[in-house]
Parts: C-alpha cells; structure tokens; sequence
C-alpha cells in the first residue's frame, strides 16, 4: 500500500491567509486529529536556524501549525536540541535566545520554546533499535516525554548529506550532543595542545572522569594540558562546547554514506518512540544549497513548489525531493552536491522500516474549497 503525502503550492511572500488555509488542510487530510487528545503535550519539531540566517521555517507559517494544535485542546511547544558544534545553538539560553531573535516567541507563534535536551545537551532517553550501526540511541529527553510531535522541515541540501528534510529533522535533529557525535565521527574528541589554556574547564563538565591536566613539552614550552583517555570518555561532547579556547576538536571525517544511514537509525528511534503519534510537514520554498545552519541569505538553488505533509518521513522526503526536481528540471541537490548520493538516507531507512518510497502525492486544487482533494498522482507523474 502506497504512503499518501498531500501538497499545496505555495511560494515566498505569499499571503498568510491563504497559509493558513492550506495549513489546515494539509494537517487535517494527514490526519493531526487521530494523533492529538486533549491535553497532550505536542512537540513541534523545527530548527530556529543560526544568527543571520533567513532560510528556516518562517514563525508566522510554523503559528498555524500550533493554533490547530491548540484547537484541537493539545498543548503544543517549539523544540530543537543543542548542536555539536560552537555557535548560538550550543546550549539552552542561547539557543532559546536565537530563536526568540528569530521570532517564535509566544506571543508571535502561539507557543512556548522548550529546548529538548536541556541546558547542556545532557538530558537523554535510550530507545533499542538492534540495527547495523546501533544497538540503542539516545534521542532528546522532551522529545520522548512529548506524547506526539509535528516535524516542521525546511528542504534544503546539506554539506554532508546532499538532501535534508524530514529524516534529518529528527534523526540528527533529536539527537542529543553525543548522537550527534557518533553520527558525524568515527572518533573520540581529542586535544589540540597549542591551543590548550590548561584552565581545567572540561574536566569540571566532564561527566566520565575521562580528562587530566597533565604535563606536556610543546614547542619548547612546559605547561600543563588536558588529556582525554579514550578508555574513559563516552563521547558525550560536552567537553567540546565547554572548552573557551577551542582546543578540542573532533574528526568530522564520517563518509557521507555512513552518516546518512546513522542518522536514518537515529529517526528510526524517534519514530519507535513516537510511532502512530507523528506527522511530517516539509517546507520547499527557498531551497538552499546549505542546511540552516549555514545558510544566510542564500540563493534558491530550486524554484518555491509549496508544502507536503504525511505520516511517514521517507514518502514525505521522497516526494519532497521528486517535486522539486521535477520543477527544476534537474536534480538540484546532486548538481550543487556532485560527490554525494543523497538518495542513500531515503534507500536505507526504508530498509530499516522507517518508512516507504513508494506513495501517493495528493494534491490540492485551489479552485475547489478547503479540504477537497484534485486526486491521486503517484510514480505517473
């Protein structure tokens, strides 16, 4: 049985009304009233994006999606977690703050901010999957204590993966600092002695014991630096943001491949977690050759098409990424990304049951009213 993913058409600077409008139909058709009962708390899963950044959903769109939230008695709240890199998403305030800059505010989108692996990125919840590349990962706390979740994703490309939407949003989006670790690098953090201060500030946050000063001969020069034990450390990567002399680094050497398919096991946990309590929308206007993290004011590098939404993260991404390129008249993530197989996420989490490539696009015909559908188009499109 085929996936059913329903599409508007909508572009930039379009008017709110009519946002709002095609919002509701896409989450009523997708069925947000069979996941939300009353008084549970809804997890809207977006990316806030970086400082500068204007790429990411726009708040007043991701406003409609809590109001319907809201109107169906549920309890709705914008979450992302901490990134593994040194920026303003780095930890709860600032990226709490970034996101207030970016206007989710409650005021403007009708819901609270909750960052959902806490101050530091330390609070966590194992899900078992037993697949090739874990046994068990570990996805954000209030992503786990939420009772449903609406992922609200940008399509982009992406410096690594090529493509990024749905599957991204959750399964790298979700994961705490140390899943992010293990999807991005087959290695430990490690020191960088130039730079070492031997302040002694990771070992204060260091959860394991797994770091020591120790006295080193660099350059010539003695000095006390720190020294992590491979033996010791969990891969937690708290180290990494704590230290204020950028002296930790890790290997961002993950071979595209691998990290998509990690990544597409950690989504795998999320949806375990979340299973028959999850809905998907993808926001493909102003498509970026970057993810939001980067991306500034960037150039599309594909046309606006609209706004998807399904239950199943790998139909959404695939009709996602089809549309796009249909209407690019090429594939617009593989030309800005020549050296990557972008498709390798989509393949491999389908393998893993986390979702199917073959759906049923619907579509909406703006001359018909709200909640009518024009009919079915699928692979003869």
């Amino acid at each position: 049985m085929k996936a059913k993913v329903y599409f508007v058409k909508a572009k930039r600077g379009e008017d709110l009304k009519l946002v709002r409008e095609k919002t509701r139909w896409l989450l009523e058709n997708a069925g947000l009233k069979r996941i939300i009962k009353k008084d549970e708390l809804v997890a809207l899963k977006l990316s806030f994006g970086e400082a500068g950044n204007t790429g990411h959903v726009d708040a007043r769109h991701a406003r409609f999606v809590a109001d319907e939230v809201t109107a169906l008695k549920g309890k709705p709240f914008f979450t992302d977690s901490n990134t593994l890199y040194k920026g303003m998403r780095a930890n709860a305030v600032d990226h709490t703050n970034i996101a207030y800059e970016h206007g989710f505010t409650p005021e403007i989108c009708g819901a609270p901010v909750v960052i959902a692996d806490g101050l530091r990125s330390g609070e966590d919840f194992e899900v078992k999957i037993n697949k090739k590349h874990f046994k068990s990962v570990k996805i954000a706390k209030a992503c786990a204590d939420a009772d449903a979740m609406v992922a609200l994703s940008h399509v982009t490309g992406h410096m690594v993966t090529g493509f990024a939407s749905a599957v991204k949003n959750i399964g790298m989006g979700f994961a705490t600092r140390s899943g992010k670790l293990l999807q991005h690098s087959a290695i430990k953090p490690g020191v960088l002695e130039k730079e070492c201060t031997g302040c002694g500030i990771c070992i204060i946050h260091c959860p394991s014991g797994a770091i020591e000063l120790k006295n080193r001969v660099l350059s010539g020069a003695k000095g006390k630096k720190a020294y992590i034990d491979e033996n010791k450390c969990i891969g937690c990567a708290d180290c990494l943001v704590a230290c204020r002399s950028d002296a930790i680094k890790i290997s961002w050497s993950e071979t595209s491949d691998n990290l998509q398919e990690k990544m597409a096991e950690f989504a795998l946990g999320v949806m375990k977690d979340k299973e028959g309590k999850a809905i998907f929308l993808n926001y493909a206007m102003k498509i970026t050759k970057e993810c939001d993290c980067l991306a500034k004011d960037d150039p599309a590098i594909a046309p606006d098409v609209g706004i998807f939404a399904s239950t199943d993260p790998i139909a959404i991404d695939k009709a996602s990424a089809d549309i796009v390129n249909e209407a690019n008249k090429s594939d617009a993530f593989k030309k800005q990304w020549p050296h990557i197989n972008w498709e390798v996420q989509l393949k491999y989490g389908a393998g893993l049951g986390l979702g199917s490539l073959d759906y049923e696009l619907i579509t909406m015909d703006p001359r018909l009213p709200s909640g009518k559908a024009a009919g079915l188009r699928g692979d003869d499109r």
